[in-house]
């Protein structure tokens, strides 16, 4: 069988070990192997620096390798912490123009399945950082973010699945299911509603359940357990869910997405706000595919 793998975008940062950690728990749980990668900007020779300063390249190099190193302490520190087992992990020392380039060069080459990184430090749980906006907009795998100060306390044992009632839920409802399937997680698909949806009117909620519930089943046989989630705001609305410890996200990427590619869409972007466990954004699958190809590899 085919190796799972899954990137994970470092720096060194206490955000990135987050990161890092929330990757550990999945490879763990999804039986997938880590690729670390630290992106070193490469100099632009066209560019003038002011004042001069020389050429620091080594001393950037040298503290890269010593995060690397720190990275993979993080990895043996939260496998430990575990009873099935360490996780496999590498490090890579990757050279680009820009971070982003250098991870989306990174999951093409390296085969990833997936790429974790931390969502930012602006204000919300999940705040979205530039290098994190971009891979939003523009990678081909799923990508994973790691709430501010998030510490996994107990590996991923609950997928939930954000859908809503516009064609494209039965891609995301299929990735959790199999994700599901395979790790024996139990699955709960979530249709979040605002006041501005409908949120207070009974008859409204009960449509989206039904809708959301005869879509699980054009999908699944599987018993499947459907919620809808309703408040005054989706920050309120997000506050009625029993999010467990272990929980994992999914949701789909906007339908503004070109095949097998992810674009962020609003919702998703304000929900990104509001969560307390990790989610992951899974791209619109291409014009001829019909399968998952996602978290748990080809």
């Amino acid at each position: 069988m085919e190796t799972t793998r899954y990137v994970v975008g470092y720096d060194g940062t206490t955000s990135a070990q987050n990161a890092l950690k929330m990757a550990t728990a999945m490879a763990r749980a999804f039986e997938a192997e880590l690729e670390i990668v630290l992106v070193l900007r490469e100099d632009n020779p066209y560019q003038r620096v002011y004042p001069p300063v020389g050429d620091i390249s080594p001393v950037l190099e040298a503290q890269a390798r010593v995060w690397l190193e720190e990275a993979l302490a993080v990895v043996e520190g939260a496998a430990g912490d575990a009873a099935d087992g360490a996780v496999t992990a590498r490090t890579h020392l990757w050279r680009s123009h820009s971070v982003v380039t250098g991870l989306l060069e990174a999951i093409d080459q390296l085969g990833a399945a997936m790429i974790a990184i931390s969502a930012g430090s602006g204000k919300g749980r999940l705040s979205v950082g530039s290098v994190a906006d971009a891979l939003l907009h523009s990678s081909s795998v799923p990508v994973a973010l790691a709430p501010r100060n998030y510490r996994p306390q107990v590996p991923p044992d609950r997928i939930y699945a954000a859908v809503g009632t516009r064609p494209g839920a039965q891609q995301v409802i299929r990735e959790a299911h199999e994700v599901a399937d395979r790790t024996g997680l139990p699955l709960e698909v979530i249709s979040f509603l605002t006041d501005d949806d409908g949120a207070r009117d009974a008859a409204v909620v009960e449509s989206v359940r039904e809708h959301v519930g005869k879509t699980v089943r054009d999908v699944t046989e599987t018993d499947t357990e459907v919620n809808v989630a309703s408040g005054a705001s989706l920050k309120k609305a997000v506050a009625t869910v029993d999010w467990q410890p272990g929980g994992v996200l999914l949701i789909g990427s906007s339908r503004l997405a070109q095949g097998r590619q992810l674009f962020l869409g609003t919702t998703a972007a304000r929900l990104l706000r509001h969560l307390p466990v990790p989610m992951v954004v899974v791209p619109r699958p291409g014009a001829t595919e019909t399968g998952s190809a996602g978290l748990l590899g080809g």
